[in-house]
């Protein structure tokens, strides 16, 4: 059984250059080991990859992430 997909989008890479571009973006479940990918557009897996083996970092992880999608998400109304 292979790597579970949570999240794989392309998104804006926020580079400040003037010009557009992009990347990927993936969250999955690689064999019980949570990863987050961030890479060429269609490749995250060749770019940077934060793979949580301590639960507790992970843990941390989400709720910084939470606390982000919250404290915006009044700014957006979402």
């Amino acid at each position: 059984m292979g790597a579970g997909f949570q999240f794989n989008e392309v998104v804006p890479d926020g580079h400040l250059s003037g010009k557009p571009s992009t990347c990927s973006v993936e969250v999955l479940d690689n064999h019980g080991v949570p990863e987050v990918r961030i890479g060429p557009e269609e490749e995250a897996f060749a770019g940077s990859i934060a793979a949580f083996k301590q639960w507790d970092q992970f843990a941390r992880f989400v709720e910084a992430v939470n606390t982000l999608h919250f404290r915006l998400s009044g700014l957006h109304g979402s």
